[in-house]
């Protein structure tokens, strides 16, 4: 794991604010073409915090991404890997709906 996710983590803040700052340093991420950190970032936010909102947006951005670069480079593996985490974040969206997360 990333060292400055870490640092964030052990921090003990309240789970909103993890998520925050976790999702600021993800864009870091994001802005210098680090798609993986910022995965990384989000994946951790959406661990603290699991109400829908900016992470999972960002990580259904980057997710597609990199299942669009998966197809076009032939990686089926990969590819079904994105497809799945794609499909879990819609998941998650539909329990928040329908559980009122």
């Amino acid at each position: 794991m990333d060292t400055r996710i870490e640092q964030i983590l052990s921090q003990q803040l309240p789970p909103q604010e993890s998520a925050k700052a976790l999702n600021e340093l993800g864009k870091e991420y994001q802005e210098q073409q680090d798609l993986e950190a910022a995965i990384a970032c989000w994946e951790q936010s959406m661990a603290c915090y699991g109400k829908p909102g900016f992470a999972q947006a960002q990580l259904m951005k980057a997710y597609n991404t990199r299942r669009r670069e998966c197809s076009q480079a032939g990686d089926g593996k990969g590819l079904e890997v994105y497809s799945e985490k794609i499909d879990a974040l819609m998941q998650k969206s539909k329990d928040a709906i329908r559980y009122g997360f």
